[in-house]
């Protein structure tokens, strides 16, 4: 396929012939079957504990390089940078411990947008999120520490 990929008119090969055109709308359309999973529970709880043991990491950095503060652009970055991690790891599951998830991800966006987002992560509302998710996930047989 090499070439094929990069535009090459003249490297089509006689093994692969071309596949015909879906015929109906049916055909056209994905098959459930062939849409991409919701990921499991446990899958999401490891998936996030992961994203927040490196964005505790990258926080870890930045204050040893900054003496302890967290510039308001570095704290917004990782903040938008977590909260997609968080969402990602969600993905397309609606259970207890993703819709716990995904509040936490809200929650770090809408800091991640604050004035002063340092400050604006640090809330009640993201507290309990927090905890939600972690409860969820001990349900699930996880450990987290969000």
């Amino acid at each position: 396929m090499g070439l094929a990929a990069c535009g090459d008119d003249k490297a089509t090969t006689a093994a692969e012939p071309p596949k015909p055109a879906a015929t109906t709308a049916a055909e056209a359309q994905p098959t459930a079957e062939a849409a991409e999973a919701a990921p499991a529970d446990k899958v999401i709880c490891e998936d996030a504990a992961e994203a927040a043991t490196s964005f505790k990491k990258a926080l870890m950095t930045i204050m040893k390089t900054t003496g302890g503060d967290i510039p308001k652009k570095d704290a917004a970055v990782l903040l938008s940078e977590y909260a997609a991690n968080l969402e990602k790891a969600a993905g397309s599951s609606d259970t207890a411990v993703a819709v716990a998830l995904k509040a936490n991800a809200a929650a770090a966006a809408t800091a991640a947008g604050a004035a002063d987002p340092a400050t604006a992560a640090d809330t009640p509302e993201s507290a309990k999120a927090s905890k939600d998710f972690n409860a969820a996930c001990k349900a699930a047989g996880v450990k987290t520490n969000l």
